[in-house]
């Protein structure tokens, strides 16, 4: 037998000693069938958004056929071709309101100074457009205008998202490449399936395959109608976490720097260490410490709106395996981004109910 059967035998027997083990094996098997439960939810989310996508995109073409010329063209249908063109300028083009007479666009609404140029070039040069008032209220940072908030669609975009129709055809695109490349075998069938498959992965991860200096960045912003003073309260005890965040196992507090044990994968854990950097009334930051396996830095930050607090949570870190990891944690469900989404709605259901559910079990917030 061979080295590499060998060790094809080795991982195959200890992959079912992990799943099969009598006392653990049935939660780690629960576990990873809702990770592939969540895989498919995921395909055929993509596949609708996809659907739409080009639906809307032939419907464009069909009305640019259909008014060649630029002095043909209806209002609504010229406002159709602005509004398009906002959500490739701006990170909130829902914060804009556009009017449109005689080819004449009317813009106002809120806008942020370093995007406003871009919106006006993107106005400008839509087909059609003769002239263009400007009635836009500029704001260096968003603060305290609610529509300014959050990650926004244009930073998605230049963070190198596709579109779902581009995604999913990259996906088709990919698993060709890399079955063809596999069949073929030689060196030319490893060159179109190294190909095929690293299509495949910046498709399912939607973004390119290398990383920045911040690695993945997750932005997440979520409004809890309870005071300010409160949801910092509860942000600021760790050893609380593990109540309401599924995935913590374990937070030991010792002064500034805390000991942190998470789930990682079907039932295996991994640990790391992490330090405040920031603790003031209105943020809260941290990084972890060196020589973690993944190195990771956030930050939160609590806005006061109308007795309400907004929660604006940035994350940034660089998986293992790079793109690779991220785009398997992305599909199965256990990318940061999911996570926040589903313990941000718990820990916001717990300040305002005062009681949420994780871990299959119902709990009830704890006093100070």
């Amino acid at each position: 037998m061979s080295l590499t059967s060998k060790l094809s035998a080795a991982l195959a027997g200890a992959g079912l000693m992990y799943f099969f083990d009598p006392d653990r094996g049935h939660p780690r098997r629960a576990k990873l069938a809702n990770a592939a439960v969540h895989a498919r939810k995921r395909e055929h989310e993509l596949v609708g958004k996809a659907v739409r996508d080009a639906r809307h995109r032939v419907r464009g073409v069909a009305e640019r056929v259909k008014h060649r010329d630029d002095r043909d063209i209806p209002d609504e249908v010229l406002a159709g071709r602005v509004h398009t063109g906002l959500g490739r300028a701006v990170s909130h083009p829902r914060a804009i309101e556009l009017s449109v007479n005689d080819g004449c666009v009317l813009l106002r609404g809120d806008v942020l100074e370093r995007e406003a140029d871009a919106l006006l070039a993107a106005v400008h040069g839509t087909a059609g457009v003769r002239d263009v008032i400007d009635e836009l209220a500029r704001h260096d940072a968003p603060d305290s205008i609610a529509v300014l908030q959050g990650e926004g669609r244009a930073m998605r975009t230049r963070d190198g998202a596709w579109t779902p129709a581009l995604q999913v055809g990259a996906m088709g695109a990919g698993a060709l490449l890399a079955t063809y490349g596999v069949a073929r075998r030689g060196l030319v069938g490893l060159a179109v399936a190294g190909a095929g498959g690293a299509l495949l992965v910046r498709a399912i991860a939607n973004r390119p395959l290398r990383l920045g200096d911040k690695g993945i960045v997750v932005h997440k912003t979520l409004t809890v109608n309870a005071p300010v003073e409160q949801v910092r309260d509860l942000w600021r005890r760790l050893d609380e976490f593990p109540r309401f965040l599924e995935h913590v196992r374990r937070v030991e507090v010792t002064g500034t720097r805390s000991r942190w044990t998470v789930e990682a994968f079907a039932g295996a854990t991994a640990t790391f260490e992490a330090e405040l950097t920031r603790d003031e009334p209105n943020l809260v930051a941290w990084h972890t410490l060196p020589g973690q396996a993944v190195q990771h830095e956030g930050s939160v930050h609590f806005e006061s709106v109308d007795g309400a607090t907004r929660v604006h949570v940035e994350l940034s870190y660089r998986p293992l395996g790079g793109v690779l990891g991220h785009a398997i944690a992305r599909l199965l469900g256990l990318d940061p981004k999911h996570r926040m989404d589903d313990d941000l709605v718990r820990l916001k259901g717990l300040l305002e109910h005062g009681r949420a559910r994780a871990h299959h079990r119902r709990f009830e917030l704890a006093g100070p």
